[in-house]
């Protein structure tokens, strides 16, 4: 086993891959069964009925005998026929569930509306339709055929055929639970639909129906909902969900310690505001230039915040007014220029901005959106890293992508942040930050920026992004400090990240890290806390941002930090605590590397007994393993003889470095298991 001590330094690499996982998922739809009753509780707002119609995201029909493999996705009508075998046809309809109301409370009525009789009549009496759910839902429009149709699922119903008339409209009831069932899963409906005849014999049934390619945009296929919804003035921005905004506005009514914390953080702070006068700069470098971005920016998410919250107030617009003065003010003199993390100071303003937007008047926006997209154009075109500075960059462009509403903009400052985030951690958590300062306090820094990048993209995503950002494991980690040419390795996540750093916050007595002591930047020998050890006490500022997507883990720090800290202490936990909470991991493999740390040839075992000859197999030679990753959940024996006898170590829940055990490489065989 050898390492290399090679000078540490930086190289960027540009290793571009996706976040498919993660930035397919949409926005949470509300559970219209399970979570409306929790939603009514906290919501303070009243119900209105409506009806949403949504056209089918694709809609065919299959035949079966010699057309088989034909595919019918283009046609602008659809056929359910029973028939001879050969010329059975049977209706498949999707429909995309993501573009509905995010008010909904409750729903009364779900159908599916089919507007008939595109060729001649035909004896309907003894026949009927029976229509199901498909066990898959992807399949393609302009693929789909009799062979390779989806697996029929739950029986919905079945309703009588009728005579037909041209354009008459049939009805299909899709129970309410189907619907639920949808929304709790992928968010796709999708339907089959059968013709039968009655009598064994009698003339064949032949039905068929409009489709979404159909001339008349009318006579299209429909899912219709009947709904409640809830009246209210959220709207969409960057700080919040609904569920956030509705819950707060309760906890308003409710809450003596949220009315306080609101009224002194958000309130009084936005009056004194009023008062102020915009002292923008050019450049952030221009004298107190710093200050005066820091000064103003926290004003207008003040304002900003303040008009939010209580835009039903007769005096709401003024601070709508107010803070579009700061903007404008900043955005006709004010341009990009460093390259360093001071550029997160701007956070404010564009924060504040999204919570006003849709309130100002279009020439002011135009402004203010021009702005934000030159400052969006300069982050672009700086050079990449492998540290804070990048995490920033990456939360930067996502914001002002956002904020914009342009797809264009969102998918390149998504895909820059998935290449960032594939090589951010080492399979034990440690951290790009950690490794070149040999600091939490980087550590730390990087997390306070993620954990804003996680609320934009579970407010613009959805719940499941979430679970999917904190878990990811990167998958280009290069340990550039060791050896600049390694090849690329699974790395760690954020969860990992987490809890690298956990003991030295909730054990700090039995856990010292002495900090910067081996930095890589000489100035950092220099700072009042070099090789002094870790204190966490000055890391709050990161937690409560990092409560966005690991509320439970940050609520623990706090609380360890500070025993009297509660939801009311800080406003920026206070918003983030009505957010998600982070499921279980879904690691299911133990990650075995052949040089330390965790780096070298790397291969993924799942539960099992692994002799010699098993790992050679796998391409794994004797005596060859150096480091360890052991998911929560699973623990793994590591053997010295290839037969499962001789010394052996068990490990349980960790990333290790098996020469801190005097193990390294003296593995033959071992054993996978389940805790």
């Amino acid at each position: 086993m050898r390492t290399t001590n090679s000078k540490l330094r930086f190289i960027a690499v540009a290793l571009m891959s996706t976040l498919s996982a993660m930035m397919a998922c949409h926005k949470d739809m509300l559970k219209l069964e399970s979570s409306i009753a929790q939603l009514q509780k906290k919501a303070a707002t009243f119900d209105s009925a409506n009806e949403v119609s949504l056209l089918p995201a694709a809609d065919a029909y299959v035949q079966d005998g010699a057309n088989a493999s034909t595919n019918y996705g283009d046609n602008s009508w659809l056929i359910a026929k029973d028939d001879a075998s050969g010329y059975r046809r049977d209706i498949y309809l999707r429909f995309d569930l993501t573009a509905l109301p995010s008010n909904i409370t409750s729903v009364q009525s779900v159908r599916i509306e089919l507007a008939g009789g595109v060729a001649s009549a035909a004896d309907t009496a003894n026949a009927k339709w029976l229509y199901y759910t498909t066990l898959e839902k992807d399949w393609g429009e302009k693929t789909i055929n009799w062979n390779n149709a989806p697996a029929t699922g739950e029986k919905l119903g079945e309703i009588n055929g009728k005579l037909k008339v041209t354009n008459g409209i049939v009805y299909f009831d899709i129970p309410v639970s189907v619907l639920q069932a949808a929304l709790d899963s992928d968010r796709k409906l999708s339907i089959k639909i059968v013709a039968q005849r009655k009598i064994t014999g009698s003339t064949s049934f032949y039905s068929d129906f409009q489709s979404k390619e159909a001339q008349d945009v009318g006579l299209r296929p429909k899912l219709k909902i009947n709904y409640t919804a809830s009246v209210s003035n959220f709207y969409d921005n960057l700080v919040m969900d609904k569920i956030s905004f509705d819950s707060i506005k309760l906890d308003l009514t409710t809450s003596s310690a949220a009315q306080t914390l609101i009224n002194n953080q958000v309130t009084v702070k936005a009056n004194d505001a009023l008062n102020a006068i915009p002292t923008p700069v050019a450049k952030i470098s221009d004298p107190d230039g710093k200050n005066k971005v820091q000064t103003d920016a926290a004003k207008v998410y003040s304002l900003a915040l303040q008009y939010f919250l209580f835009q039903e107030q007769s005096n709401a617009g003024q601070y709508v007014d107010k803070a579009k003065e700061f903007l404008l003010s900043w955005a006709t003199i004010n341009v990009a220029i460093s390259q360093t993390p001071d550029e997160s100071i701007y956070l404010p303003f564009f924060t504040g901005y999204s919570l006003i937007r849709a309130k100002i008047d279009a020439n002011s926006r135009t402004t203010i959106d021009n702005w934000l997209h030159t400052r969006y154009n300069f982050y672009k075109t700086q050079s990449v890293r492998t540290n804070n500075w990048e995490t920033i960059r990456n939360l930067l462009m996502i914001d002002i992508a956002y904020i914009l509403n342009d797809g264009t903009l969102i998918n390149q400052a998504t895909s820059d942040f998935s290449t960032h985030h594939n090589k951010n951690y080492r399979a034990d958590g440690a951290s790009v930050d950690f490794l070149g300062r040999d600091a939490f306090a980087y550590h730390v820094y990087d997390m306070e920026f993620m954990g804003q990048i996680g609320r934009t993209l579970y407010i613009k995503r959805g719940r499941a992004t979430v679970d999917s950002l904190v878990n990811h494991r990167a998958t280009k980690w290069v340990n550039l400090r060791i050896n600049s040419n390694d090849s690329p390795v699974l790395g760690g996540s954020i969860a990992d990240a987490v809890s690298f750093m956990s003991p030295y916050v909730m054990d700090p007595a039995n856990n010292i890290h002495l900090e910067f002591v081996n930095t890589e930047w000489a100035p950092d020998k220099t700072r009042a806390d070099y090789n002094k050890p870790f204190n966490a006490a000055g890391s709050s500022y990161a937690f409560v941002q990092m409560a966005a997507i690991m509320k439970n883990e940050m609520f623990g720090f706090l609380r360890k930090l500070n025993p009297s800290f509660t939801r009311y202490t800080d406003l920026r936990y206070y918003i983030n605590s009505f957010g998600p909470s982070l499921s279980a991991s879904t690691a299911a493999n133990v990650t075995l590397y052949g040089d330390t740390p965790f780096r070298g040839w790397y291969k993924q075992l799942s539960v099992g007994n692994y002799s010699l000859t098993d790992l050679q197999g796998l391409g794994i030679a004797n005596d060859q393993l150096s480091s360890i990753s052991v998911p929560n959940g699973f623990k793994v024996t590591l053997y010295e003889n290839g037969d499962f006898t001789g010394n052996s170590v068990l490990l349980t829940g960790h990333a290790i470095d098996l020469s801190i055990l005097n193990f390294n490489d003296k593995t033959s065989s071992l054993v996978v298991e389940h805790l």
